[in-house]
């Protein structure tokens, strides 16, 4: 009885102790669930320009005066909870007055306007210590490798693309700008607008009936409109796939400039060259930038537990380089970039503005979840207005560090799916951040009917054709470089070249051409016809047979297709070139993604203006210039890392930031289909340019070649040379040497050039001359030199280097579509001539920009 008892009582104590503890919990839950139900406290809206109704980016809020708070995103919209009742928010922002805003019940979708401040941001002296923003920055410069996101091992995303153009002529499309078409004070971070008139602003009676049907046309829809939906891959370090899974253009059917948003701006700010457009410029995140940026602290301000430095930025005074402008912040979390706005501090031609925001993925990592662009095309208007784009890029479903294999990735970095042009609206309504607008759906409405009416997509795809070089026409194309040409030996070229089209086939292309020279009075013509296996891995079958006139002594590599644009001025210099006739039959395939191969069986009969070899049989010595060639040849392409887009149709070349290799291996057969030479032949070129920072852009080119038996002149090395007095610059060519005054059957040749851009001389405002300079070098080496003495006049040999160096002045009439330079340069060494000016050749700079 005892025993139950106590157990009894211990039950009943335990018992009530339970009791206390639940009441004790019960009464702590209902005596501060007030302080709980205040984590609900929310606040909203959206921050714009007073004048322009233009979003802010990265306005800085702190709420009831406290330390706590955050910015606008790049749409400037903002939504922040808070532990207590929000009775006010104080906003600042670069360039604007600051604002305090008092709150009432409505706290929800506000819209807050804040007035521009005419500033300068002026260089000040810092008597003591250090700029106190080199501290910051150098913070994130130190912590680049921790906080670029690839620098990951991995990661994968999917980026949902909007993009417009339309005019400057209404101020609601500028509503989707932030601060980017309004010159932002002294600061220089938005876009000046010279132009821009407000409609609403106009009489009415001074505007003629067909400017205001224009703007109220614009007012109701945009010139075009563009969406993507992208699914990435990466891999570290630079393993890149990106999958196009949507893609929807106003008045096309076919993606043809899907490529375009991806290409605009650099994925992150982390690199040492930022990239806009095509440009590089030096990151003020980045490595000896305290020297050449100077930075100013705007703001302070709190996010948690961390502190928020709001950092304008641009060029030092007297400095002289490709540099940015614009506004950074630095947040003390592992000192990464928070946002950034960023445009290039010298522009012409357009004004373009990027913009990042990146958020803590994870609790770890800041990545990039909003790029946007925004542009104002200075140079082209239509009618009176200027036209503007504007890019806007979210990402979304970030994973970090996901399993990825290399397997998964080849040598397309960007891929579209076939099916990608054909999504329905519930498919794109996953992923788009906000449902389309009445004037989103009117773009669409009324440019595919019209799109539709005028076959925009047939235009399309006659554009693209032109910038192959061909002209479409029904089933056919014809070939622009088979209409005209020119050299110094055969005087002006007359022809015409057609090849049949997808109208046809798209996997057979077959055609011809012919062509008369009317210095020499000679017919030329050809036929060839090309099988694509796989389009994939560029597995094409071709064969071809041409009677034409081929550089004596030149060398070719398959797919390196230099174009005249690209400066290949070369070939309008050649003097001396042999009648070919040529059979061949090859395969070309690409191996492991970025080795492209091509083998070929040619046979050629070649006959020479000059006697090209000499054998001897006993006493006699026998010339001959009619020569016939048995060669199968192996070489390969290797342009590693090589970046392409593949689209429904088209594969496009986006480059490659690595040295392009190109390797020839020839097999000379004699005896086979009438072949009359054994021989071995190995040729090289290996061509790179660089981006240093602050000094401009540095180019070489090796060239090298190896001939192992006597064989005809015509078919070894003839030096390389375009000299005229005054003539064209042709880079990768000798400038000072002659034309065939050198002959070799091994060579190498090195050709140097530095161009300094606008480093050196800033220039005025219509004057930006950019100096060049150029340094060559080549040897070459002649055996059985007896056996070609008949081949020329003054055989030489280039054995002791032959050198020249050159100065060029490019840049200074700039003509738009393209610019107009002059320089010179001298010959030295071994090879001089005695009398000075025989040394020197002028050259003519003409430089396209694309």
């Amino acid at each position: 009885m005892s025993s139950s008892l106590v157990s009894f009582c211990n039950f009943e104590k335990i018992s009530r102790m339970k009791f206390r503890i639940v009441f004790l919990y019960l009464f702590l839950c209902f005596s501060y669930s007030p302080l709980i139900s205040q984590n609900d406290f929310t606040v909203s809206g959206r921050v714009l320009d007073s004048k322009t109704r233009e979003p802010l980016a990265f306005v800085n809020i702190v709420i009831n005066e406290s330390n706590y708070g955050g910015t606008t995103d790049i749409d400037g919209k903002f939504r922040f909870r808070y532990s207590r009742p929000i009775q006010s928010l104080a906003l600042s922002y670069v360039g604007y007055y600051k604002k305090v805003v008092p709150l009432g019940k409505n706290v929800q979708n506000l819209m807050i306007y804040l007035e521009r401040r005419e500033i300068e941001l002026q260089e000040v002296e810092i008597l003591a210590g250090i700029n106190p923003a080199h501290r910051i920055i150098s913070n994130a410069i130190d912590n680049r490798e921790l906080n670029d996101p690839e620098k990951l091992h991995s990661f994968s995303y999917t980026m949902y693309e909007k993009t417009i153009f339309t005019i400057d002529a209404d101020t609601s499309v500028k509503g989707g700008f932030a601060d980017s078409v309004r010159n932002s004070g002294g600061l220089g971070i938005g876009l000046e607008f010279r132009e821009a008139m407000d409609s609403l602003g106009q009489d009415s009676a001074l505007m003629d009936s067909s400017t205001r049907f224009f703007e109220q046309l614009i007012s109701q829809q945009y010139l075009f409109l563009m969406e993507n939906v992208t699914k990435r891959k990466f891999l570290y370090p630079d393993r890149s796939y990106n999958d196009v899974v949507a893609t929807k253009m106003s008045g096309f059917k076919d993606p043809i400039l899907v490529f375009l948003s991806t290409q605009i701006q650099s994925f992150s700010f982390y690199k040492p060259f930022i990239t806009i457009f095509q440009s590089s410029y030096v990151n003020p995140i980045s490595g000896g930038s305290l020297g050449k940026y100077f930075f100013k602290i705007e703001d302070t301000t709190y996010a948690d537990h961390d502190t928020v430095f709001i950092i304008s930025y641009r060029p030092r005074r007297g400095t002289n380089f490709d540099g940015l402008k614009g506004t950074i912040s630095i947040i003390s979390n592992k000192w990464g970039i928070q946002n950034v706005i960023a445009e290039p501090a010298d522009q012409s031609g357009f004004r373009i503005k990027i913009q990042q925001l990146y958020e803590l993925v994870d609790g770890e990592h800041w990545f990039p979840v909003q790029l946007n662009t925004d542009v104002v095309f200075a140079n082209l208007q239509i009618g009176k207005y200027r036209a503007i784009g504007s890019g806007r890029s979210y990402i979304r479903d970030i994973v970090l560090n996901p399993e990825l294999v290399r397997r998964e990735f080849n040598h397309l970095d960007i891929e579209v799916n076939k099916d990608a042009a054909k999504r329905s609206e519930e498919y794109w309504n996953q992923y788009r951040t906000d449902t389309l607008t009445a004037r989103d759906r009117r773009t669409y409405e009324v440019l595919d009917s019209i799109g539709e009416a005028e076959n925009f997509d047939k235009m399309a795809k006659t554009f693209k054709t032109l910038m192959s070089g061909r002209i479409p026409w029904g089933p056919i194309d014809f070939d622009l470089d088979k209409i005209l040409g020119y050299n110094r030996y055969e005087g002006l070229i007359l022809g015409l070249g057609i090849h049949t089209n997808d109208r046809v086939s798209r996997w057979f292309r077959v055609g011809g051409f012919y062509q008369y020279s009317f210095a020499i009075s000679t017919s030329k013509y050809g036929a060839d016809v090309n099988f694509l296996v796989s389009r994939r891995n560029d597995v094409n079958i071709h064969a071809a047979y041409f009677y034409d006139l081929i550089e004596s002594g030149g060398v070719w590599f398959f797919d390196d297709n230099r174009s005249t644009l690209s400066g290949n001025w070369a070939n309008l210099l050649i003097t001396k070139l042999d009648r070919t006739q040529s059979f061949s039959a090859g395969i070309t395939f690409r191996t492991m993604k970025y080795l492209l191969w091509d083998v070929t069986l040619l046979r050629q009969f070649k006959k020479s203006t000059t006697f090209d070899l000499a054998t001897y049989e006993g006493d006699a010595t026998i010339l001959d210039n009619e020569f016939v060639f048995t060669e199968v040849s192996a070489g390969f392409k290797w342009a590693h890392k090589e970046k392409f887009l593949q689209t429904v149709e088209t594969k496009l070349s986006l480059g490659t930031n690595y040295p392009v290799v190109w390797f020839n291996y020839t097999r000379g057969i004699k005896g086979f289909l009438g072949g009359e030479f054994d021989y071995n032949r190995i040729d090289l070129k290996v061509r790179k340019t660089f981006k240093l920072k602050y000094l401009g852009d540095f180019s070489f080119q090796v060239n090298a070649g190896y001939v192992d038996q006597p064989i005809p002149a015509c078919n070894l090395y003839n030096g390389n040379g375009t000299y005229r007095l005054i003539t064209l610059f042709a880079p990768g060519t000798f400038a000072t040497m002659r034309s065939n005054e050198f002959l070799s059957n091994g060579y190498v040749a090195l050709y140097l050039y530095h161009d300094f851009k606008t480093l050196l001389f800033k220039g005025k405002k219509w004057f930006h001359p950019e100096p060049a300079i150029s340094q060559n070098i080549g040897f070459g080496w002649l055996e059985h030199r007896d056996r070609y003495t008949y081949s020329t006049d003054n055989l030489r040999e280039m054995n002791l280097g032959y050198y020249e160096t050159g100065l060029l002045i490019n840049n200074l009439v700039n003509l738009r579509l393209y610019t107009i330079g002059i320089g010179a340069f001298y010959r030295w060494g071994p090879y001089s001539f005695d009398r000075a000016g025989d040394n020197f050749a002028y050259k003519v700079s003409v430089i396209f920009p694309f």
